[in-house]
Formats: C-alpha cells, sequence, structure tokens
C-alpha cells in the first residue's frame, strides 16, 4: 500500500495518526472473508474521516474488499 496515499488521508481529514494505526493492527489480523469485520472496518474508518457513507457505497467497498482485499484504491472512495 502506498504510504503517501495514506499520509494524505490523514492529513486531508485531520485523523488523529494513532487511531489510524490502532485500526491498521486491526486489520491486520481479521478475516477479509468476513462480511461483518469489513462492514466494521468500513464503518470505523468512515467515523474517522469525518465521512459518511451511504449503504450503496458501503456495499461497493464490502464487494471490492471480498473480491480484491484492502488495496489503497479504498482512500478513493472515502472523500
Amino acid at each position: 500500500m502506498n504510504l503517501n496515499k495514506i499520509m494524505n488521508f490523514i492529513a486531508e481529514n485531520d485523523i488523529q495518526p494513532d487511531a489510524v494505526f490502532a485500526l491498521v493492527e486491526k486489520v491486520r489480523y481479521m478475516d477479509l472473508n468476513d462480511e461483518a469485520s469489513i462492514r466494521q472496518v468500513i464503518k470505523e474508518v468512515s467515523s474517522l474521516a469525518g465521512k459518511h457513507l451511504d449503504k450503496a457505497e458501503e456495499n461497493k467497498l464490502v464487494r471490492d474488499i471480498l473480491a480484491n482485499g484492502i488495496n489503497e484504491n479504498i482512500f478513493d472512495t472515502i472523500k
């Protein structure tokens, strides 16, 4: 994953780095085939960024993560 993209996301959304690192640690050990866990992480990320995702956007992210795993394109969706 592109560290610059992560750092830009943090800076642009005024996110506390400690919160991001805690979330990253959580994601490292989660089952990326578990839809409920993926939805929980999506909600945490959007909350940290102060962004609201409607159900369609959330569903798209879940489908993408189930199909492709977590990649840097996730930041393009949560703007």
